[in-house]
């Protein structure tokens, strides 16, 4: 049997739908599940163009107690459902599975062109094991063109993922969003807050993770956190606020944290050709923590306040080619004496090659304001303050090498 959301929006011509009262939803094998053309299930299929699904008015709150069966989403928008919007929802998922899964659960799991999801909260929460994503964006296809899933919005939305276990059998990584290849998306002014509890790497939380090209992140609060308030411990779950894998993103004006965790990284950029500009990024609560890891070529950092509490600190840690890094600030916000390491830039990769550095301020580091090769790089008027023996800029040894090895990091 349908249940009465899917009922409502399957029998309703009219373009707009809205929605009234509280909706309760409750998933197990025995439902019905619309089959897209991937191996997800959605419960409530959208299946036609311009239609906009109005909750102003309403609550909708799901139980599913089956994801160990097969990936299933909520929401599951179909390739030719094109121009479809979400407007002023209120969701809240609670996954009751009786095991440990590998499977995905998608609050919303969309494969149409201009899909935009606007005003919504969304929250999603489980005591088990269970890959989740607020909201899957699946393009499918690595092209520029106006093709499945390109052109997807997300605006002024509150997304919550708490994942809390006390045991740890199978890899699991809950995101806020999740981009799969899909080209001129943009999220701007969003809350995100993504917690996932583990025993190391095999367990993460993500807030943002992107592969398409052309993508904007504006205005965004990015949380990530691993449920490790103390920060002493390597064997806990990992935080990587926002990852990028694709070309020409744009990640401007966004409050990004990775906090307690085991590793911390605020932004995980291996896209080539993005801009990175006024930012506010966190790394805290760890004891390997980065602001910026950036593996993409010919990125602009520039105009950034960077700061962590990682006592074994490498703020921007750089192997990349042809990138700018400029005016920025650079802060450790612990005592240089409880930090077994710390540097503001660390770019002691072989591709580390062309790069320009320049008028950043970097204060509070326990070893070095820049660890970097000159002979392939510009390196100019860096100022550092407040770092008692620290040198501003110095050329890696193997001593120093060996000590920011993160094999070579230690729980306390």
């Amino acid at each position: 049997m349908m249940n009465q959301l899917e009922e409502l929006i399957e029998n309703t011509e009219a373009n707009e739908i809205k929605l009234h009262g509280t909706y309760k939803i409750v998933s197990n094998e025995n439902n019905h599940f619309a089959v897209g053309k991937s191996c997800m299930k959605g419960l409530i299929p959208i299946n036609r163009s311009d239609v906009v699904i109005e909750g102003s008015d309403a609550e909708i709150e799901a139980e599913i107690y089956d994801c160990d069966l097969r990936d299933k989403s909520l929401f599951f928008i179909q390739p030719e459902a094109r121009n479809v919007e979400f407007r002023n929802l209120k969701i809240r998922v609670y996954l009751k599975n009786a095991v440990h899964t590998e499977r995905l659960f998608a609050l919303i799991y969309n494969t149409a062109y201009a899909t935009k999801i606007n005003n919504c909260l969304f929250e999603v929460y489980t005591d088990r094991q269970v890959n989740v994503a607020a909201v899957y964006n699946n393009g499918n296809h690595d092209t520029h063109m106006n093709t499945r899933a390109d052109n997807f919005t997300v605006n002024n939305c509150n997304i919550t993922i708490l994942c809390k276990t006390e045991e740890y059998e199978k890899e699991c990584t809950v995101y806020g969003i999740y981009n799969n290849l899909a080209n001129s998306i943009c999220v701007s002014d969003t809350y995100i807050y993504v917690a996932n509890k583990g025993k190391g790497e095999r367990q993460k939380a993500v807030g943002i993770y992107t592969n398409g090209r052309f993508g904007r992140f504006v205005n965004n609060n990015i949380k990530a956190n691993g449920l490790h308030n103390l920060g002493f411990d390597k064997e806990e779950a990992y935080a990587e606020a926002f990852i990028n894998d694709g070309l020409y993103s744009i990640i401007s004006s966004n409050n990004i944290v990775s906090e307690w965790a085991g590793r911390s990284v605020g932004l995980k950029n291996s896209g080539d050709y993005a801009i990175v500009s006024g930012n506010k990024i966190l790394s805290t609560h760890t004891i390997c923590g980065r602001c910026i890891e950036n593996t993409g070529n010919a990125v602009r950092i520039t105009g950034n306040i960077l700061t962590t509490t990682s006592r074994n600190a490498r703020i921007v840690d750089l192997n990349a080619l042809h990138c700018v890094i400029a005016d920025n600030h650079l802060e450790v916000l612990m005592p240089p004496s409880e930090c077994p390491s710390g540097c503001g830039i660390y770019a002691t990769g072989d591709r580390c090659i062309g790069n320009i550095v320049h008028d950043n301020v970097i204060r509070n580091v326990k070893d070095s304001g820049i660890i970097m090769n000159e002979k392939n790089n510009v390196i100019q008027n860096n100022r550092l303050f407040d770092s008692g023996d620290a040198v501003a800029l110095c050329a890696a040894d193997e001593t120093l090498i060996a000590k920011f090895d993160e094999r070579n990091i230690k729980s306390y």
